[in-house]
């Protein structure tokens, strides 16, 4: 079986020609901690498990992530040198857009989602307040157009017309409370 770059929008596959064209490949550590800053350098994750991308046996990045300096060439096998984290990784714009890749640490995703929460939560209870607001205000216009028709200030039919607004008026905000829900 051909192996792949595990990397966002790498192309690269470990084929014969490969080592000719100066492409390697390399097997993800098996020391957890270095693994791990391999993972989080990629800010890959993984769609279908809706969190950070595991790696698996046998999944490997490919040379070009690496910066020259990373490599040991002193054998006639070219190696990563010891503790050697992966930094150039060049996402397809596509992509970026997206949540395929994160630019952030889990951490500060939380912190983000949890601050987005919080103002969430804040614009909820503004507008409940704001919507309150307008109750009072509607309460208070249908009290003054029935002490306007019962003192004869406005007719009938005027009273009716300002009723009818207040009424539209009054079911819409109900509907967007509703919903707001």
């Amino acid at each position: 079986m051909v192996k792949c770059c595990s990397a966002i929008g790498c192309a690269s596959r470990c084929l014969p020609n490969s080592k000719i064209k100066g492409l390697t490949f390399h097997v993800f550590p098996t020391d957890e901690n270095v693994k791990r800053k391999w993972v989080l350098a990629m800010k890959r994750l993984d769609v279908n498990a809706a969190g950070i991308w595991e790696p698996k046996k046998g999944d490997v990045l490919c040379s070009r992530h690496f910066k020259k300096t990373d490599f040991d060439r002193s054998s006639p096998n070219i190696k990563l040198k010891p503790g050697v984290i992966p930094s150039i990784f060049d996402s397809p714009s596509h992509l970026q857009e997206h949540s395929y890749s994160v630019m952030d640490s889990p951490k500060k995703l939380k912190h983000k989602l949890d601050h987005v929460i919080s103002e969430l939560e804040d614009t909820k209870k503004s507008l409940r307040n704001v919507l309150d607001r307008e109750k009072r205000f509607q309460k208070s216009l249908r009290k003054t157009i029935r002490e306007l028709k019962d003192e004869c200030l406005i007719s009938q039919e005027t009273a009716n017309r300002l009723e009818a607004f207040c009424w539209e008026f009054c079911q819409e905000s109900i509907e967007r409370d509703y919903f707001m829900k």
